[in-house]
């Protein structure tokens, strides 16, 4: 599934497989809606899952919240990654100004010296970094393992950066995800907006 996102001066596109849904970052009573019934459609309404229900719902509007408080325009919870295969995963994404020094020119060079312990990728979308990182996640009395990996890249204009962060809150070989979301990522491909002048020909 090809997603066109129009953000700023720039647009993109991006290449989500499976089915994917939007969180709402409004933070007001219709997202917080909008998430209960989702919530309400992945759980179900059997009264044995009220606690499973709630604990769902206050997840997902932290992660809106947290969302919300970077500056994230965009996030995207996976339903399943491939059909019939559930895989819960969530994808936000954000513009971030560049860590201070490191130079000027938005090359792979600057990227390393900005994020020295991620690493370079030779993607087909430019330079981008990689960090990944393997940990627990604890629900209830419940743990499963949780990965997660944040990627950079330079935006077309090369002043800033767009940043993509990955949790993946699911067991199995951690590498595998790693290489799906390196192929997703991957997928991302820029148009820049035509200049005014242009436009109103």
């Amino acid at each position: 599934m090809t997603r066109q996102l129009t953000v700023g001066e720039a647009d993109f596109t991006i290449v989500l497989p499976g089915t994917w849904v939007s969180v709402p970052l409004e933070g007001d009573d219709r997202a917080k809606a909008e998430i209960a019934s989702f919530v309400k459609r992945q759980v179900g309404m059997n009264d044995r899952l009220a606690r499973l229900r709630r604990d769902a719902r206050e997840q997902l509007l932290g992660m809106a919240a947290s969302a919300r408080a970077a500056g994230a325009f965009r996030v995207g919870l996976s339903l399943e990654i491939l059909p019939g295969i559930p895989f819960p995963a969530a994808l936000v994404m954000h513009f971030q100004p560049w860590p201070a020094g490191g130079g000027a020119a938005a090359g792979p060079e600057r990227l390393r010296t900005a994020f020295p312990d991620a690493e370079p990728l030779d993607l087909d979308c430019g330079p981008t970094v990689r960090r990944s990182s393997v940990g627990r996640l604890q629900i209830g009395a419940a743990s499963t393992q949780e990965v997660r990996l944040d990627y950079w890249m330079p935006v077309p204009s090369g002043d800033r950066l767009l940043h993509l962060s990955v949790d993946v809150p699911s067991p199995g070989d951690p590498a595998l995800y790693t290489e799906l979301f390196d192929a997703i990522v991957d997928s991302v491909r820029w148009a820049a907006r035509p200049a005014p002048a242009e436009a109103a020909r």
